[in-house]
């Protein structure tokens, strides 16, 4: 960015998705590094960092992109402020060994799908996306420039054909950005709407891609017969893995170098089967529909009537929308009647974040000290409260998404900023449009998709080779949680945790799930301890 700037990562021009080298102004001279950083922010996009001076060289600062896919971490030392996108290079260049905060780490657990500012680690922070940090001398100031209430629905509201037009125009021009940008890529495909809205967006632009699945040995979680008519359908290769739970190491942490314990442990097998069919596939990168839910707004509420009502009343549109949510929630019309009613009467603003409380020894901190690395619980949504409702989902995700530095080339495109901009300019109704969830996401792409992904609600997932995990390394799980790190720091409630391990692995509920993830942040804690 001339002379006093410079973008590293991965950056794109709007709105044709061409890669940048360079970003020149001729007011350069007179810009002050916000000016340049907004600058940025309009006029591309990408995974980045920009590190800019002001005319008067009077500090410096940083800007990461609003899409948090790369996440950018920092460390403040007495004569330093350390800021990099790998925790290791922090610990190597302040020459401290970094160690797990167990108060945070406590936090964490409580609410795992919060990703906040505070890492599990000590003194590591992470930089929010969207703002801009400026460190003069031992002062260090933030503005959030990227706000998303300035994407929020305004009226006229597009119909539904122009919302879907919008999104597939935009969907193909970001994700073949990408594409041509990380090289062959493979879809791990999962015969859902989310990784085949993105086969469609590459098959629309043109690009040469290939499809990767995995199926459970049993029946309950193979979805390969739905991914075979998806890869006929578009005429591309596809390889096909069976999980094996053989093959998962109890002891080994999937968060790596992560500063937080935030990757499930059954992902390390997923990573090295996928890896193993890239590899065969000729791909390099693995793009995944992470994150596709919670991007086109999958509300299972009453939301989506209460904005119509609020925003754009017309009486057979309001009646169109109610039934619609009716189908997609499987309420009633006395259920739904009743869902609005408590809607509307009920305090606005940003929903509740409950926390998981289970087999922690101690009780959760308020959400209210929580500082989320999205900020956006007061947002200004204006009549469209369900937008409340939609960034939530969006928060709920960042945890889960991988981004452009991730283990085995895993990378989730649909985060990208022009697509989180234009879902969330995106009325709340029209996504329930027809009774289905997501339905602009599956009108964007209609003529490329066979008809069986178009109208599938819902798939099967891998839960019984997640259980079958449970099972084989049951004592492993045990002698993990009850001998080790977090139980010696009294984070766990040994008796409810002695009492979980002897559910029954297959028949039982999900706080097998939760002991699974408590083993997770074992490994990690003694990954970092050691």
């Amino acid at each position: 960015m001339g002379s006093r700037g410079i973008v590293i990562g991965t950056l794109f021009s709007r709105p044709d998705g061409a890669a940048c080298r360079s970003i020149v102004s001729d007011r350069e001279v007179d810009e002050d590094a916000q000016s340049m950083a907004r600058r940025l922010l309009d006029r591309c996009w990408g995974a980045y960092i920009a590190v800019l001076t002001d005319p008067d060289e009077r500090g410096t600062s940083v800007l990461v992109d609003p899409s948090g896919l790369l996440p950018v971490y920092s460390v403040t030392t007495e004569n330093h402020v350390v800021i990099s996108s790998n925790v290791r290079v922090l610990e190597r260049c302040t020459h401290v060994h970094l160690r797990v905060d167990w108060k945070d780490v406590h936090a964490f657990l409580c609410r795992p799908e919060l990703r906040s500012r505070a890492t599990c680690l000590k003194g590591v922070r992470e930089v929010p996306p969207g703002s801009l940090t400026t460190i003069f001398g031992r002062s260090i100031s933030e503005k959030l420039l990227w706000r998303p209430d300035a994407f929020m629905p305004v009226a006229p509201h597009p119909s539904f054909g122009d919302a879907a037009n919008q999104l597939r125009e935009t969907a193909i021009a970001v994700i073949g950005a990408w594409e041509r940008s990380l090289g062959p890529v493979t879809v791990a495909a999962s015969g859902g709407v989310d990784s085949s809205f993105i086969c469609g967006a590459l098959h629309c632009g043109g690009a040469a891609f290939s499809c990767v699945t995995a199926a459970t040995a049993d029946p309950s979680g193979d979805e390969r017969p739905a991914v075979r008519r998806l890869a006929e359908h578009l005429d591309v290769p596809l390889a096909e893995g069976i999980y094996d739970p053989a093959l998962f190491d109890p002891l080994e942490s999937a968060s790596g170098a992560l500063p937080r314990p935030s990757r499930k442990s059954f992902l390390n097998g997923v990573d090295r089967l996928f890896a193993k069919a890239a590899d065969d596939l000729g791909a390099v990168t693995i793009m995944d529909g992470n994150g596709g839910d919670n991007l086109f707004c999958y509300l299972h509420s009453a939301a989506p009537i209460d904005d119509r009502l609020r925003a754009e009343f017309t009486l057979s549109g309001w009646a169109s929308t109610f039934l619609d949510s009716c189908r997609v929630t499987g309420c009633d019309v006395p259920e739904m009647a009743t869902a609005i009613w408590r809607r509307m009467t009920r305090p606005a603003g940003f929903p509740p974040w409950p926390a998981d409380e289970r087999l922690l020894s101690r009780p959760a901190p308020d959400f209210e000290s929580a500082e989320p690395v999205a900020p956006w619980t007061r947002v200004p949504v204006g009549p469209h409260g369900g937008k409340h409702d939609h960034l939530a989902l969006i928060m709920r995700c960042q945890n889960h998404l991988h981004g452009l530095i991730s283990p085995m080339s895993r990378f989730s495109p649909l985060m990208s900023q022009p697509l989180m901009e234009l879902c969330l300019a995106i009325p709340t109704w029209l996504w329930c449009e027809g009774g289905l969830n997501r339905s602009v996401a599956r009108r964007a792409f209609a003529d490329a998709l066979p008809p069986s992904i178009l109208t599938r609600t819902a798939k099967a997932g891998p839960d019984s080779y997640i259980r079958a995990i449970f099972d084989r390394n049951r004592q492993a799980v045990r002698h993990s949680l009850m001998d080790g790190l977090l139980a010696r720091q009294g984070l766990l409630d040994l008796p409810a945790v002695e009492q979980a391990l002897g559910i029954d692995a297959y028949t039982g509920d999900s706080i097998i799930y939760r002991l699974l993830d408590l083993a997770e942040a074992e490994h990690w804690a003694r990954a970092w301890q050691d």
